[in-house]
């Protein structure tokens, strides 16, 4: 191999290598940004943290979607003559 097809190839190589670093970099400023918010805005420090957190603000849905289910059909009950009525 000559001295001038190694040297491309190393040119390459570091090339590429400062690439991926710089993609790394970018994804670990991104990852950075993420767990600040990630702590500011629900007061999690850590992704196991997020994820109990998701999982009772998705059991806390569930529950509210539940009580609005029951009071609307209650609503309905209540009032059915005069939303029939309304519907003429």
């Amino acid at each position: 191999m000559s001295s001038d097809t190694t040297l491309k190839k190393y040119m390459r190589l570091r090339k590429d290598v400062e690439t991926a670093q710089q993609r790394a970099d970018r994804a670990q400023g991104a990852l950075d940004q993420l767990m600040k918010n990630l702590e500011k805005d629900f007061k999690c420090t850590t992704l196991k943290q997020a994820q109990k957190k998701l999982t009772n603000l998705q059991e806390q849905e569930e529950e509210m979607k539940k009580d609005f289910m029951e009071a609307m059909e209650k609503f309905e009950e209540k009032w059915e003559d005069k939303l029939q009525e309304s519907n003429l």
